[in-house]
């Protein structure tokens, strides 16, 4: 899959973009959602936790990401928001999350050739 090298880089280049807190949260909260969106078991993918999960495309996934709405982020974002990480774990959250979509994204993609 990725490596923790991969998840520290993406997440340093994240702390020095300047991103604000409120962005970092609604942006964590918009790639758990995405995610638990595309993948069986996604309820096992908690936004303030580290996944090493073997992924399952959804059986209504069809090619590409099925993608969440500003109501579901919305509701996650203000879970995320009231646990208050630091600003240090949301980049790393949200390093790891998006490693883990592209990954889900791949076999997205590898799985609709196939079919």
């Amino acid at each position: 899959m990725f490596t923790k090298e991969e998840v520290e880089v993406l997440a340093y280049q994240r702390y020095t973009s300047g991103e604000g807190y409120d962005k970092s949260v609604w942006y964590l909260a918009e790639l758990v959602v995405k995610i638990l969106k595309n993948v069986k078991n996604g309820g096992d993918i908690k936004p303030l936790e580290t996944d090493n999960l073997v992924l399952l495309i959804n059986d209504g996934v069809n090619g590409e990401l099925i993608e969440p709405t500003n109501e579901e982020i919305k509701e996650l974002s203000q879970v995320i928001y009231h646990e208050h990480p630091e600003k240090s774990k949301l980049h790393f959250f949200i390093a790891e999350k998006q490693l883990l979509l592209r990954e889900i994204q791949k076999v997205i993609e590898e799985h609709s050739k196939t079919q």
